[in-house]
């Protein structure tokens, strides 16, 4: 297919997998660089249309963006046109020896892959070959040629994938059909988490299917020390059982918590006085004499009630310490029955967001 006299190569192009062919070109109208991405010959036409479907659907800072399609002479889509993301993919930064910086690649990966979950959209060949991290340091996954929307043509037939990456149930004879789910990005997700890590991937865990469980792929024996409960959330991405696996958004919310850790701030009015906490292990009393009391402190993650007098209540429901606080509330002091005697106290959380 010709290129319209909008878009200019460079002369630079990239392969797709055997797929497709991808050319740097000049986009003349935008004054800007693009990626066209052609679908090679004898390749089913359903590739890029996959492509070009799930793309559009995504709206993500963690994902390449689509630009356009481009028409053969028969009116077919034939070629896509991207984003152009400069620079190597997600292996120059492997392996990774500090746990910040960990943890925040793969809080980068896992909320793109929460956006494309969130549409319905299975990526299926999630990989460090399939992220660039962009001018901006911002972590974009990209390739979407073997995309498909979950629950619609959810099926394959045979083992396809990048060894290493792909899941368990993906692993059947070359003429069985198989149905799938986004949970294959899940473990995929986690092999990447585990490439990070260790800077490849044991030898065991690429066979077909994976050699699990493993030492070598539990998260809690790597070199670098992770906190208990992301090593955790990453052995569950890689479980046999698809259904043993978290979603994306109980993985992301789970490493954003500990890339937030410390930095939460509470405030408490009781009358004209107020209280902060704003360091780990800083405690306040709060107290309204014969009516009760209570203690609040803070562990970098949340705000604890404990050391109860008297009748103390959260949103009109009494306090069972220890006793996580929610991050707006009311404590009350003093029992129903004493009315307008009891004493209210608002107690209110600041919301940070993780900062890549």
């Amino acid at each position: 297919m010709k290129l319209p006299t909008r878009y200019e190569k460079d002369g630079t192009s990239f392969s797709g997998g055997g797929m497709s062919t991808a050319f740097k070109c000049k986009d003349k109208h935008l004054d800007r660089p693009v990626l066209v991405k052609m679908l090679q010959t004898g390749v089913d036409k359903k590739r890029i249309l996959d492509e070009v479907k799930a793309l559009s659907a995504i709206r993500s800072k963690h994902v390449v963006q689509i630009y356009d399609v481009l028409k053969d002479s028969s009116g077919a889509v034939a070629a896509l046109v991207e984003e152009f993301l400069p620079g190597q993919d997600l292996n120059d930064v492997i392996p990774i020896n500090e746990v910040g910086e960990f943890l925040r690649h793969v809080y980068a990966i896992a909320c793109g892959l929460a956006d494309i979950h969130a549409v319905g959209v299975v990526h299926r060949d999630i990989k460090p070959n399939n992220m660039k991290i962009d001018a901006e340091g911002c972590l974009r996954i990209f390739d979407f040629g073997l995309s498909r929307t979950d629950g619609v043509n959810c099926e394959t037939i045979g083992t396809i994938g990048t060894r290493g990456y792909i899941a368990p149930e993906l692993c059947v004879p070359s003429d069985q059909k198989v149905n799938f789910t986004s949970a294959v990005d899940v473990f995929a997700f986690g092999a990447t988490a585990l490439k990070l890590v260790r800077g490849k991937l044991p030898k065991t865990f690429c066979t077909i299917p994976p050699d699990l469980p493993s030492v070598e792929t539990d998260f809690t024996k790597q070199t670098l020390a992770l906190p208990p409960a992301i090593a955790s959330i990453l052995n569950q991405c890689l479980s046999k059982e698809p259904a043993n696996r978290p979603n994306m958004d109980t993985v992301r919310d789970t490493i954003g918590r500990h890339l937030l850790y410390g930095q939460h701030k509470a405030t408490m009015i009781v009358g004209e006085k107020i209280h902060y906490i704003e360091q780990i292990g800083q405690s306040v009393k709060l107290s309204a004499g014969s009516l009760g009391s209570v203690n609040v402190s803070y562990n970098g993650y949340d705000f604890i009630a404990t050391n109860v007098v008297g009748d103390v209540f959260i949103n009109n429901m009494r306090i069972v310490p220890p006793q996580n606080l929610p991050g707006a509330c009311v404590i009350t002091l003093g029992a129903p029955t004493l009315g307008v005697r009891r004493r209210y106290i608002t107690f209110d959380v600041t919301h940070p967001e993780v900062i890549l």
